[in-house]
Parts: structure tokens; sequence; C-alpha cells
């Protein structure tokens, strides 16, 4: 009698344990944090002699969870050996990624409002890295653009 009491309690705790991974293993309902729609950043860019200094605005689009799209209009200046000018741009482009760091695309139109870089097209392009949250205010970018060469920017998202 002895025996099958202590089987009975040993199956009855293998049973109990066994099923508290069942228990606790409900799924959980997180809200996913995605990104602030508004962006202001800064870069500053080198290119050899070719200095340049540009600011922007910047709207998302679209967010799904690894990609994003974006709209941005800037202004920038830029600074050669023998001249120097300023220059209107705007790009549409794409975020990839789904944590804090960001392959970062763009292009679209220039124009230059004075200046010598008029006959390098009127265009703008970009790709880099971003590192910003979701939910972050924070923005850090690096990367090759032109006219913007090799830069850095600092921003912040609202």
């Amino acid at each position: 009698m002895k025996k099958s009491i202590k089987t009975i309690l040993l199956i009855t705790t293998t049973i109990l344990l066994s099923s508290t991974n069942i228990v606790y293993s409900q799924k959980e309902s997180v809200k996913d944090v995605g990104f602030y729609k508004n962006a202001i950043h800064g870069n500053v860019g080198i290119g050899g002699l070719y200095l340049t200094a540009n600011g922007y605005y910047e709207r998302m689009i679209t967010q799904s969870s690894k990609i994003l799209s974006f709209v941005k209009v800037g202004i920038g200046g830029y600074s050669t050996w023998g001249d120097e000018g300023n220059y209107i741009l705007g790009q549409f482009g794409i975020l990839s990624g789904a944590n804090k760091h960001h392959l970062e695309l763009g292009a679209g139109p220039r124009y230059v409002t004075n200046g010598n870089i008029q006959g390098y097209g009127p265009f703008t392009a970009t790709i880099g890295w971003r590192i910003q949250k979701p939910g972050g205010n924070f923005i850090f970018r690096l990367g090759a653009s032109w006219p913007e060469a090799i830069y850095v920017g600092l921003g912040f998202s609202f």
C-alpha cells in the first residue's frame, strides 16, 4: 500500500510540474512601439577638400515591422578650395531593420541656388547607417551621399 501511494504522489507531482510550462507559456500581447513621424537632423560631410553642412526635416510615410519609408527636405551649403554655394534638396527613402540599427537609402531632386556644382546632375542620393530606437528620440547617421560626401549627423525625432 505504501508503494502505491508513493507512486501516485510521484506521478501527480510530475504531472503538476510539467503542466507549469503550459500554464506560464501564455502569449503576452505587447503593443509594438513605432517610430515618431517627424524628425529634424543635421549632417556635416567631407570629401577631400570638399566640405558640406546640411539640415533636414523628415516625415515618416509608412511603417511596417522591418521597412519604413520617409520623405525629407533639406537645405545645405558646400565649400571647396575655390568655390562655395547653397542647395535645396528633397529625398524619398527607406529604412530597413527592426531594432535600432538601420540601413538608410534615399534619392531625390536637388536644386543649386548658387555655386558651381550645378553641372554635376540635379539629383541627390544617400546610402548610410542610422541608429534610432523605435520609440526613441535620438538619431545618429553615418554614410555617403551626394552632395554631402562622407557624412556624420545627429538629430531627434518627435
